[in-house]
């Protein structure tokens, strides 16, 4: 059974944002690009590895996708986790293009295509360190002992895995996408034992889902954006192009012709992704690059958000973006 599904995370969602909203010619915008690129190809790839989990869904199993539970004073973050009345299962799921090397203790090495060499940290030790993080947290919240497997899923059916005989521990603990499942079945061989009941899964489940604090970092700070490299306006979700104009009750575009009455509601998303979910009629205005103050209090007011303060001192209260 799904009990929680995958979705863009926060960060990328503002990642987006910028990519359509930043100015040009900002000095941050490549490097931005370059970690959105990189976080969509990780997040189509644990999607891609979704589809070797869907014989699962129908069995007695509880699958939950993008966890971020607390560790005393940090975060630990499970991208995909299966349940199961005998164990459980952490999968860290990595998109990686090229031949990767096992051959140092603390890091993996990655050659691409082309020949350039990059070193990065050893995936096997991140989910030990989940799996370590996971018992603690288990433990501190009452949860019965059950035993915790994981694997790094490497969800590139092209990606080349290389290590010396002696790393036993790359055969234990990383595999491909298409053998997921059978991986799955020897930890079903080796466990018989039921450690939690149907009710228990339930509630543990809930437990997860209650406890998942999804992250939300301060890009504009990171980045070092200001207000200024913002480029303002509603705009197109066809064809992305802004800012759309309001005409007789609709917003137009005048690129591709797209009509929409709620067209301002995706930026509005954008400007809580930016500065929050608090916005005065003035900031609305501003944002969505329209002179009517009235205009504004009226599409505010047909989106029946709750506000706080009275008169010039109103603010209303987006939606907290997900």
């Amino acid at each position: 059974m799904l009990v929680k599904n995958r979705s863009k995370s926060l960060r990328i969602k503002k990642l987006e944002v910028f990519q359509r909203r930043l100015i040009q010619n900002h000095p941050r915008l490549l490097p931005i690009l370059d970690e959105l690129g990189g976080r969509l190809a990780g997040h189509h790839g644990e999607q891609s590895n979704d589809y070797f989990l869907k014989p699962f869904l129908s069995k007695d199993y509880c699958v939950l996708h993008d966890l971020r539970l607390a560790a005393h004073d940090s975060f630990f973050q499970i991208d995909t986790l299966l349940i199961s009345s005998r164990y459980i299962l952490i999968l860290e799921v990595k998109y990686i293009t090229g031949t990767l090397h096992f051959d140092h203790l603390h890091l993996v090495i990655r050659i691409r295509d082309d020949g350039t060499e990059e070193a990065f940290q050893n995936p096997i030790f991140q989910v030990k360190r989940q799996r370590s993080h996971l018992t603690d947290w288990l433990s501190r919240n009452r949860v019965p002992n059950i035993p915790i497997h994981s694997l790094v899923v490497m969800s590139n059916p092209r990606t080349i895995i290389k290590s010396l005989p002696s790393h036993k521990d790359v055969l234990q603990y990383v595999t491909h996408s298409p053998y997921l499942q059978e991986r799955i079945q020897v930890f079903d061989k080796m466990h018989s034992v039921e450690k939690l009941t149907k009710k228990e899964i339930t509630k543990l489940s809930k437990l997860l889902v209650r406890h998942h604090t999804p992250e939300n970092p301060d890009l504009l700070k990171r980045y070092q954006v200001e207000e200024k490299d913002i480029i303002k306006g509603v705009y197109c979700t066809k064809c992305f192009y802004m800012p759309v104009v309001r005409k007789y009750g609709a917003w137009f575009c005048s690129k591709c012709s797209l009509k929409c009455i709620n067209l301002h509601l995706p930026t509005l998303e954008d400007y809580a992704l930016l500065y929050g979910t608090s916005i005065s009629n003035k900031q609305f205005c501003d944002f969505l690059q329209i002179s009517s103050r009235h205009l504004a209090k009226r599409l505010l007011t047909n989106m029946n958000l709750h506000s706080v303060g009275e008169n010039k001192g109103r603010r209303y209260i987006l939606p907290s973006p997900k």
